[in-house]
């Protein structure tokens, strides 16, 4: 019996023969590589205003968040921490009502970005991945590691409710939304303390105990996208709950989200239950 492994091998793209263009490219194909989700494809070499080229623009069908993705071989550089900001906000400016993340894909992640992330990450989230060129038997393949994610939601939302923007707004431009966000009102009060219904220009925010834990959202089809922000150790358990039921939500550390209906909480009382209780424990009052 042969015991032997295959011996993998380290390489710089550049010395594998291989330019920026085309690292675009195989991460166009299948933007799932960089290990952000399903994200579906936009554009690539986006003109932009300012006169350059966004390297990727990827978008997640869910809620239609926006990822502006550039792509550098070697050690990341000044340059390109200030083109994917620069790239990131013009995109931002062009769809403000959307979430927007600045993606950074670079073959060495060094210091000097993680400070830069660091400053700025209370305004703008910033992901760095680091890509490595890897031989096996003859063959290149491509691993991509998520080095640092800026963005995490505040524990108190900054933006405060904007005149106009009150239950009557919601109610005549998205009642679906707005009734799943009541229903979820009034069952967080039977089980939590100190929850509250907050109006916002393109969510509802359900705070408990000073602290937003649920976001809910509207999309097409008089449908929303609902997120809960939950305790790590109860999320596998929850999706699995919801999975069972047909339900398929995403989990991206502690927040799980799916999209839904109005008439959620009444097809799935018990679920979403579970799912209040399980919500982060931080000041969290339970009643009984």
């Amino acid at each position: 019996m042969n015991d032997d492994l295959p011996v993998t091998m380290t390489k710089s793209l550049r010395d594998c023969a291989k330019d920026e263009y085309w690292l675009q490219d195989k991460i166009f194909e299948d933007p799932s590589v960089l290990g952000l989700g399903e994200l579906e494809r936009v554009s690539k070499e986006k003109p932009q205003s300012s006169g350059g080229r966004l390297d990727l623009l990827l978008k997640n069908p869910d809620d239609d968040a926006m990822f502006e993705v550039e792509v550098m071989l070697g050690e990341t550089d000044e340059s390109h921490i200030i083109r994917t900001i620069e790239y990131w906000d013009l995109e931002k400016r062009r769809w403000p009502k959307r979430h927007h993340t600045a993606v950074l894909v670079a073959e060495r992640i060094n210091t000097r970005f993680f400070n830069v992330v660091h400053i700025l990450s209370q305004a703008i989230p910033i992901i760095g991945i680091q890509v490595s060129a890897v031989e096996l038997e003859g063959k290149l393949g491509l691993h991509f590691t998520k080095m640092i994610d800026s963005y995490e939601e505040p524990d108190v939302e900054s933006e405060l409710p904007q005149v106009g923007y009150d239950e009557a707004y919601w109610k005549k431009e998205h009642p679906e939304t707005l009734v799943l966000a009541k229903s979820c009102e009034a069952l967080a009060k039977t089980l939590l303390e100190e929850v509250t219904l907050r109006f916002l220009p393109n969510k509802l925010v359900v705070t408990i105990s000073d602290l937003d834990r649920i976001w809910i959202k509207p999309r097409k089809n008089a449908r929303s996208l609902i997120q809960f922000r939950l305790e790590e150790n109860n999320i596998e358990a929850l999706k699995s709950e919801l999975e069972a039921k047909g339900v398929f939500p995403k989990t991206d550390g502690c927040y799980l989200k799916f999209t839904t209906d109005q008439d959620s909480l009444a097809k799935y009382p018990e679920e979403h239950k579970k799912l209040l209780l399980g919500l982060c424990a931080k000041d969290l009052k339970k009643k009984g």
